[in-house]
């Protein structure tokens, strides 16, 4: 059977946004098993929480524009290039601003080598990140989500293998340099592309965008709501280290960075579904029924992967790294269909632009995931942050899932800008 234009539009993004994030994380996980099998635990462990560190300054540094670009820019017209322009400004000021504050304080000093270069990188290495990160929204945003698994796999690909090559030098700080630079190079390939042809092409072009006032509201809430969620995710390497020690937080990376890269999936088809019916390029239901399929594959997949694969899969980067990591695993795992559910009710919510409700519920989702970890980690380890994990998302369907019900069947898919 044929699908129709728009809902193989739909798949055909989607997939594509699947595609790279599975061959990311893929890469990712390669990377770090590289990393565990060329140095000691407990330097994998202090380099994942330099990484993690730089993604959270990132992600705070982002401001959500990522979120901000998937709704608004399928409609903006002549009015993109002024947006992505802004976007970009407003976050590299952020980034430069945070990332020097955080050094300034000495937070970094756990994992930054002494003297001003490193530190320098550090401000350096944070807004590529946040661009990095950006950039993968615009392309969305525009209809051109094959570029995204392009750049991602190639960047995935670069750095793995500069794994063997920067630790053979006596660079300080190698596994973060072999993060960082594939990410820089892919920002220069991808602004350009944007920048030269992509942006001037619409100028001219008919569209609209909220009020400012209401612009900024929507902003000011997607950026708390995703700061709340992503930030604390960030934050559990640096937790682990600090409460469980350096090892643990290299048995912890690669379990977690399954579990974000879980989410990145179903945010994926998200991001396709909210782009294709903001651009009013198809029925509503029948773009909501594709992408019910395509959470749901998603679901059983992960599911069946960490739950029944989690000790063969880390026993690739060696015995400790299952022994200490299936657990965690599996009740990742085990939390898939409630993550789904979750990520299904936060995209209606996110439609509807009632992005100050999601705010609210990630800051409790965010404290029970933080709190459980502190709380249970001393006893159960690794296995409290499962716990965690299950316990946040399961307040976010609680929370939400009865507004998702009374959601009045009659209105529009989305409301006008």
């Amino acid at each position: 059977m044929k699908l129709p234009k728009v809902r193989r539009s739909l798949t055909v993004n989607a997939t594509a946004l699947m595609t790279g994030t599975i061959a990311t994380n893929a890469l990712g996980l390669v990377f770090w098993m590289a990393a565990a099998h060329l140095r000691p635990a407990a330097f994998v462990g202090r380099a994942a929480a330099g990484v993690a560190a730089l993604t959270l300054l990132a992600t705070i540094s982002q401001l959500n524009l990522s979120n901000v670009f998937v709704r608004l820019l399928p409609a903006a017209g002549g009015w993109s290039r002024q947006l992505v322009t802004r976007g970009y400004l407003a976050v590299i000021a952020c980034a430069t601003a945070v990332s020097m504050a955080y050094v300034a304080a000495g937070l970094g000093d756990h994992f930054l080598s002494h003297g001003w270069l490193s530190r320098a990188i550090f401000v350096v290495a944070v807004n590529v990140l946040v661009l990095f990160a950006l950039q993968d929204a615009v392309l969305t945003a525009l209809r051109l989500s094959p570029f995204v698994p392009l750049e991602n796999v190639s960047s995935g690909a670069l750095r793995v293998a500069l794994v063997p090559v920067l630790l053979a030098l006596p660079a300080a700080n190698a596994i973060a340099l072999a993060w960082i630079i594939p990410a820089a190079l892919a920002v220069i390939v991808v602004s350009r592309l944007l920048f030269s042809r992509v942006l001037p092409r619409l100028d001219g072009a008919e569209g609209s965008l909220p009020a400012r006032r209401r612009l900024l509201s929507f902003v000011a809430g997607e950026y708390l709501q995703s700061l709340f969620a992503t930030a604390v995710a960030q934050l559990m390497p640096l937790v682990i280290l600090w409460r469980l020690g350096p090892s643990a937080a290299a048995y912890f990376t690669l379990p977690w960075l399954i579990s974000m890269g879980i989410t990145l999936l179903l945010w994926n088809v998200a991001s396709s579904f909210v782009v294709e019916v903001t651009s009013n390029r198809g029925n509503p239901e029948a773009l909501l029924r594709r992408s019910l399929l395509l959470w749901a594959a998603i679901v059983l997949g992960t599911f069946v992967v960490c739950v029944l694969g989690a000790r063969p899969l880390l026993a690739i980067a060696g015995g400790p790294y299952a022994e200490h990591g299936a657990g965690l695993l599996r009740l990742i795992g085990a939390g898939v269909p409630l993550t789904a559910l979750s990520a299904i009710c936060c995209t209606f919510l996110w439609l509807d632009q009632r992005v100050w409700v999601l705010a609210a519920c990630q800051l409790v989702a965010s404290l029970v995931l933080l709190g459980t970890t502190l709380l249970l980690s001393s006893r159960l380890g690794l296995m409290a942050v499962g716990l965690g994990n299950i316990a946040s998302q399961a307040v976010i369907v609680i929370a939400l899932l009865p507004l998702l019900i009374r959601r009045p069947r009659s209105r529009a898919m989305v409301q006008a800008t």
